[in-house]
């Protein structure tokens, strides 16, 4: 519940205004993923005031993760990174409730780590479990946001309740990574311009600030620097969402 008398948000209610500062505290969100986009995404989450914010990841802290996340040290080599987030991030709204998850997300526990969930955000770094938050959410009328980020350049989307587009529109099912952070190589402010885009989108989402930017793909290059955002468009064959499918 937002607390009036508090001064925690009194530069962002200002801007939001008090009724969308208590849509934020009643709302709760997914966020799979706790590396260098999960981090940033979930700590803006909590200090925006989102009400519940559960943090999906079954890695370990690796020394690699440290230069572009935010929650941890390098003592914190080798523990779960879920639990840690919720560590780092429980006493900063104490209107706010961080549940970190050490699971991997999965068809087959997808129902259960996010069910009651109002957004889900992607900061992962493989297509098996984007595909798993898609089906989840096109069959749950789930608004979820996707996020990607490999060397300067970072992809964002952000999909409608029920799909059209859904992911597998963008992204055909068993499509898997063309590249990997590992070979290619990734940096800081790249996961830092995407990780801002997926929060300001979630909270768009939760609000209605403004509309969110459904079935549209943002690309930022920074080392151009270029933007864009590029409309997408439903498949009629989509395994997921579409129209022509067998029963439809």
């Amino acid at each position: 519940m937002y607390d009036e008398t508090s001064d925690l948000f009194s530069r962002q209610v200002p801007y939001i205004g008090k009724g969308k500062q208590e849509k934020l505290s009643n709302s709760k969100v997914a966020v799979v993923g706790a590396g260098g986009l999960g981090s940033f995404v979930s700590s803006m989450l909590v200090r925006m005031g989102v009400g519940v914010v559960r943090i999906i990841d079954r890695d370990l802290v690796e020394e690699s993760n440290l230069p572009r996340t935010i929650l941890y040290k390098k003592k914190d080599v080798g523990k779960a990174k879920a639990f840690l987030a919720q560590e780092r991030l429980g006493g900063i709204n104490p209107t706010s409730r961080v549940d970190g998850v050490s699971e991997n997300l999965s068809p087959s526990n997808s129902e259960h780590l996010l069910a009651g969930f109002d957004v889900v955000v992607d900061c992962t770094d493989n297509m098996e479990t984007r595909f798993a938050i898609n089906r989840h959410c096109v069959k749950n009328r789930i608004p979820w946001v996707y996020g990607t980020v490999l060397r300067d350049e970072g992809l964002s989307s952000t999909f409608a309740p029920g799909g059209k587009p859904c992911f597998a529109c963008l992204y055909r099912a068993k499509a898997k990574e063309s590249e990997r952070t590992i070979d290619a190589g990734v940096i800081a402010p790249a996961v830092a311009i995407v990780a801002a885009w997926e929060a300001m989108e979630v909270v768009k989402i939760l609000t209605g600030i403004s509309e969110p930017n459904y079935s549209r793909l943002f690309r930022a290059r920074l080392g151009g620097p270029d933007f864009e955002l590029l409309a997408m468009k439903p498949r009629e064959d989509c395994e997921v969402c579409g129209t022509k499918m067998p029963g439809k």
